[in-house]
């Protein structure tokens, strides 16, 4: 193009084709690095999960020190026991028939989250630690 004076005015700017070659490397980039975002969320999740459930089986301790049983518990976790991604409740531990005497505190994940690779961590007053997801290994880590 050529402005009035006659000399060649040069165009700048970005054509289509470089556009969508900068949009195509950002998909490709957030396509590999949302999963792993997601399983370190999901990671700070279950820490927290596992800390409710040490900080409630402390309470459960304490109360089988004083009184000589357990007893039943339901709640979140998170801070002050609100807000959290589980909620934890008490149950019998297996083989066992009743709470009395050894109880089991599970953190089964809330409506609309889910973490399918741990799904539900447990914890019990005999030593027991576990999930019933499809990746055990990862529970207590």
């Amino acid at each position: 193009m050529k402005a009035p004076n006659g000399v060649a005015k040069r165009i700048t700017g970005f054509t289509l084709v470089e556009v969508m070659i900068v949009v195509a490397i950002v998909a490709i980039l957030a396509a590999i690095s949302y999963p792993s975002y997601l399983g370190l969320v999901r990671k700070g999740w279950r820490a927290e999960a596992r800390s409710a459930l040490m900080q409630q089986m402390q309470q459960q301790e304490r109360q089988y020190t004083l009184t000589g049983q357990y007893k039943r518990y339901e709640g979140e976790s998170g801070e002050g026991g609100a807000g959290g991604k589980y909620f934890v409740e008490s149950g019998n531990c297996e083989g066992q028939g009743s709470i009395d005497r050894c109880i089991r505190l599970t953190a089964t994940p809330k409506p609309g989250f889910s973490d399918p690779e741990v799904g539900a961590l447990w914890i019990d007053s005999m030593g027991g630690k576990g999930c019933n997801g499809t990746e055990g290994a990862w529970c207590w880590q």
